[in-house]
């Protein structure tokens, strides 16, 4: 029997290669962080004064501060465990690398050779000491890193994977406690029932996930908790929010995504891989038009780390230019004049832009559905943030759904491209 089990596991490790490198990888990352850090220091003193009552604590939390009740628990957990933190953190970047896998289709044979491009892009995509520590490395992650790993999981849904559909259910309950990625589950989950009434098919399975998203925003939106945090946030960081139109405040939120995505080097690097993984398709698909068009905009957002000027330097003057909060915080000036419009203006045209280059580059209405559902459920989980006053001062961290929407369409343009490439391969070999 022992060596049964022997053979068996080294069957599964062999057949995982992929997910167990990666898994590594990132607790290796995770171990170099300092995690005793951040929001942790301040979560292991509270829960010792409610004696490491972790439920009683996540209730309190939910009641005075949180609407995420289960994601609170666990991070007083880990705060105190770190050891089970890492291990958490190696089983479930398991759990991611091999949902994207199977999830992408690089699980057939002839794509063995090319995951390891996944990882490659997962750690450009996720460096932990740079995206995961603003709040201490083990709150982040609980709180990002967790829910997101979790989600990958979910999707699996949508290969019929029905043996796991209860434990997909389960870990969506979790991943919801995470608003952000609450609207994305919304948004693909509603697309995905469209998509499936309107070829008379059924969407049954899908409905659990449609319902179980609408409660997570509810959750949030209805928290006593988020009430009382939101009236502290905005008088201790953002006075002027509740007096701000709505409009305003999407304008506000609109401009953040967009300087972040110019010029804060790690956010505009995933918008970059992106864009290059949309334009090398271009290129084997022999889409010249689109392929010149993609490279002057990657080229607008290079160049100016180069200093060299491009239009988004102009839209970097403009937003330095700005009025500040006394935080120091951009507030938006758009429609004061023509000058200060421009940096809206130009963004909106950018981002048309590539959807519609993106759009003519695919060539089935299936690619252009989950491609358009994953890019606009990304930008809705940031924009979201234009409701909270705590618009700046969360940091990078909220771009976490983005960017993981962002890595889901780049393994997904690549696998287009060797769609298109390896059977060419194979006539050349023939």
């Amino acid at each position: 029997m022992k060596e049964i089990f022997i053979l068996k596991m080294k069957t599964f490790i062999k057949k995982n290669s992929i997910p167990f490198m990666f898994s590594l990888l990132m607790s290796i990352y995770a171990m170099s962080s300092p995690l005793k850090s951040g929001d942790a220091l301040q979560f292991k003193k509270d829960i010792e004064s409610f004696d490491y009552h972790y439920l009683s604590f996540a209730v309190f939390r939910y009641k005075n501060w949180s609407s995420r009740f289960l994601i609170e628990s666990i991070t007083a957990y880990f705060s105190v465990h770190d050891i089970q933190f890492l291990l958490l953190i190696f089983c479930l970047s398991f759990l991611f690398m091999y949902a994207i896998i199977q999830l992408i289709g690089f699980d057939d044979i002839r794509y063995h050779q090319y995951k390891i491009v996944i990882v490659i892009l997962a750690l450009f995509f996720f460096p932990i000491n740079m995206l995961f520590e603003s709040a201490g490395i083990i709150a982040t992650m609980t709180n990002y890193y967790v829910p997101m790993c979790l989600m990958a999981y979910v999707l699996l849904i949508f290969k019929q994977v029905a043996k796991t559909y209860i434990l997909q259910l389960l870990a969506f309950l979790f991943t919801i406690q995470q608003e952000q990625f609450a609207l994305l589950g919304l948004i693909i989950f509603s697309v995905a029932i469209g998509y499936q009434i309107y070829h008379k098919l059924s969407a049954v399975k899908y409905i659990p996930f449609f319902v179980i998203s609408i409660g997570g925003i509810l959750s949030a939106k209805l928290s006593p908790g988020n009430a009382i945090r939101n009236a502290v946030e905005t008088r201790v960081r953002f006075p002027e929010f509740q007096s701000i139109s709505l409009l305003r405040k999407l304008d506000m939120g609109f401009i953040k995504m967009s300087y972040d995505l110019l010029f804060n080097g790690l956010v505009s690097l995933f918008f970059i891989l992106m864009l290059i993984s949309i334009l090398i398709l271009s290129i084997v698909r022999k889409k010249y038009h689109q392929s010149i068009g993609l490279s002057t905009i990657i080229l607008i957002i290079v160049l100016p780390y180069l200093q060299l000027w491009t239009p988004a330097s102009k839209i970097k003057i403009i937003y330095d230019t700005f009025p500040k909060d006394a935080k120091g915080n951009l507030l938006s000036a758009t429609g004061q004049s023509i000058v200060t419009t421009f940096p809206d203006l130009t963004m909106l045209i950018l981002f048309i832009g590539i959807m519609l280059m993106t759009w003519t580059v695919l060539t089935t209405y299936r690619d252009r559905i989950i491609v358009f559902t994953l890019l606009i459920g990304g930008v809705a989980t940031k924009m979201l943030l234009s409701l909270s006053p705590t618009i700046y001062i969360s940091g990078i961290r909220t771009f976490i759904p983005m960017i993981f929407a962002a890595f889901l369409i780049t393994i997904y343009f690549i696998k287009l491209m060797l769609d298109q490439i390896i059977p060419h391969q194979e006539q050349i070999e023939r």
